[in-house]
């Protein structure tokens, strides 16, 4: 037995039982075990197509310990769902487990993650759990995380977490998340406020794609929005279910098959790489959008100036301008998909409001799924300075809908970004300034709800010498202003809203 000498309340020295390493070892992994039978188990009481639990051994009793009481303050949020995804599995697989390609495929749900390598114990774990998996996907990972909902009402939720895979038989594998709070001798450099049970997902083989079962299970701290007006959507466990996953990851294969509508760019410019630099550019464009429309946003590069109605925040660029930007909710009584096509339409005379005083912007590029649920266009427009010149400005804007929630985000780029970003060199360096709008249902009935739930983060540059007061009054009254043309066009009827 190995033992250690601590000091005692008497002054004699007495040995203390230390646990060998290749105990401590098989502890983790009967830890990582349990979870497992715990998904397979919550899988197989939904009524899936998971019929039995593979034998594992007398682990019941660590599997208890899963199924506590939430700590104070803290609530369950379950959810589970099936479905099939166009990824074929040893690619949904190998997705899951690199945790950039996990982060990127789910951008919409996943702000931030870093995944840590395992050291001491787990790091022995991680050598332990290779040989139980197949084709080359390799055992544990720890991983730290946060999960943003489009909505500003909600906290960001942090989670640090251990993952590993595991395949049952043939064709059929297990994505397994579990808490590192259950694991000991277990440090994450992440500070969290929320507890990932053990939750995964379940992968099986039908023909080139995968048929899921997508299990959330977390502890997370009871929000008390009851005077919001996201209220409903939040307490029906919409945001962060399983369903919502499973739609986010099939949105984005269907956004990585996107095919060239319209392609009006210089010879230099290679279709595939602008192809690969436009995804990549609006994803960046959409977490900078989903960064100021959060409940906390990053505070070592905004200031808040208002968060009364209309949220004001404000940066300084290097030219001495502040940069403003409006955030504010409002309910709309139209349906998601009119109000989507609607602001679709009339975002570019948002954004630039001296549209009728020009030429029509022209479309350059047009980036369009097979089913139009996503669509990336650039539109440039020529505008005559002082100077008697022509400078052409770009608009970049990406819009995307499914049941959850639609974006119409885009920001105005310069000629040389373009150059830069879409060129043979692919620099993606541009400054982005979001201006959009999030959708989301107000109803059990997805885009065909009765009543829209509306986000919209509008920027203005002011020079910096405006005092708080004034740069609040502008940024309201352009809410305002916004908001009202909206609704104006909604009371009139959605026939309209169509046209």
């Amino acid at each position: 037995m190995y033992t250690v000498i601590e000091q005692s309340s008497n002054g004699f020295e007495q040995p203390k039982e230390e646990v060998p390493k290749f105990l401590q070892l098989q502890e983790s992994y009967n830890i990582c075990m349990a979870a497992y039978r715990e998904i397979m188990t919550m899988a197989m009481k939904a009524n899936t197509w998971v019929v039995d639990i593979p034998p594992l051994g007398s682990i019941e009793e660590l599997q208890k310990m899963f199924r506590t009481p939430p700590s104070p303050g803290m609530e369950i949020e379950y959810s589970i769902e099936s479905g099939i995804v166009t990824f074929k599995p040893e690619h949904l697989v190998s997705t899951m487990i690199d945790v950039d390609e996990w982060a990127s495929a789910l951008c919409n749900i996943v702000h931030h993650k870093t995944a840590e390598v395992p050291s001491g114990i787990m790091a022995n774990l991680m050598n332990r759990e290779a040989p139980h998996t197949r084709d080359n996907f390799r055992g544990v990972k720890m991983i730290n995380a946060e999960l943003l909902s489009p909505m500003p009402c909600v906290t960001t939720r942090k989670f640090s977490f251990v993952r590993f895979v595991r395949q049952i038989i043939q064709d059929i594998w297990a994505v397994v998340d579990v808490s590192t709070d259950y694991f000991p001798n277990t440090d994450s450099t992440l500070k969290v406020n929320c507890k990932r049970r053990p939750s995964g997902v379940i992968i099986r083989r039908r023909d080139d794609c995968s048929e899921v079962i997508w299990i959330e299970n977390m502890e997370v701290q009871k929000c008390n929005v009851q005077d919001s007006i996201y209220s409903g959507v939040i307490n029906s466990n919409l945001a962060f279910g399983a369903k919502r996953w499973i739609s986010t990851l099939s949105t984005k294969e269907k956004r990585l098959e996107s095919r060239f509508a319209t392609f009006r760019m210089p010879t230099n410019f290679q279709g595939s790489s602008v192809r690969a630099a436009l995804l990549k550019l609006t994803r960046r464009l959409k977490k900078v959008y989903l960064n100021y429309i959060t409940k906390h946003p990053d505070e070592t590069k905004l200031d808040l100036l208002s968060d009364k109605g209309v949220k004001i925040l404000k940066d300084t660029d290097a030219l001495g301008n502040d940069n403003c930007m409006a955030v504010y909710s409002f309910r709309v009584e139209a349906t998601p998909l009119s109000v989507f096509n609607f602001l679709v339409k009339r975002n570019q005379e948002l954004q630039w409001p001296n549209l009728q005083e020009l030429e029509e912007p022209e479309e350059v590029i047009k980036l369009v799924t097979d089913d139009d649920s996503n669509c990336i266009t650039l539109h440039t427009k020529s505008v005559i300075q002082p100077e008697a010149r022509e400078n052409y400005k770009y608009l970049l804007q990406e819009a995307s809908r499914d049941e959850f929630c639609s974006f119409i985000i885009s920001s105005p780029i310069t000629h040389s970004e373009v150059n830069s970003a879409l060129g043979l060199f692919g620099k993606a360096c541009c400054a982005f300034r979001p201006f959009g709008f999030s959708i989301i249902p107000d109803g059990s009935r997805g885009l065909q709800s009765d009543a829209s739930l509306v986000t919209i983060a509008l920027p203005q540059v002011l020079d910096a010498d405006r005092e708080s007061d004034e740069v609040i009054e502008i940024m309201s009254n352009l809410v305002s202003s916004i908001v009202g043309a909206i609704k104006e066009a909604v009371t009139v009827g959605e026939e309209a809203i169509e046209l």
